[in-house]
């Protein structure tokens, strides 16, 4: 079972959705996974690719992670009865900043085309990292 959550953007902590987190996590690091970013005023969407994007791996306990599944189902419009998809819920593996793997997680994948939305391809800076907000 997967019990960790990569977020990269507005669920990280600062950001406007980072009070909606249903259970405390058991901990919150920098990371990243390999994608494509695209970002927009309001929100960034994520799709699968080949940057290094960085953003920060919640873990939770085993009997907290189907309640923060839930919830960040209806956050991110998935799975939802009678809608279609704005986010899909993937598994990728995740580093943390130093390129030591880290483990499997949860994150939440954009479900059409982010161009078409009015999103704009975010670029890595020269850490090598892409980031939103950028």
């Amino acid at each position: 079972m997967i019990t960790a959550v990569f977020v990269y953007g507005t669920l990280k902590r600062g950001q406007c959705r980072s009070g909606l987190w249903p259970a405390e996590p058991s901990s919150v690091q920098p990371a990243w996974t390999w994608g494509k970013l695209f970002g927009r005023s309001d929100y960034p969407a994520l799709t699968a690719g080949q940057d290094r994007v960085l953003g920060e791996l919640w873990k939770f306990r085993t009997d907290d992670i189907a309640s923060v599944l839930k919830t960040l189902d209806q956050i991110e419009g998935t799975n939802q009865p009678g809608q279609n998809d704005l986010y899909v819920r993937v598994s990728v593996e995740t580093w943390a900043p130093d390129d030591q793997p880290l483990q499997q997680a949860n994150v939440y994948h954009y479900a059409r085309d982010p161009i078409g939305d009015g999103f704009v391809r975010l670029v890595p800076g020269d850490d090598g990292f892409v980031r939103w907000p950028d």
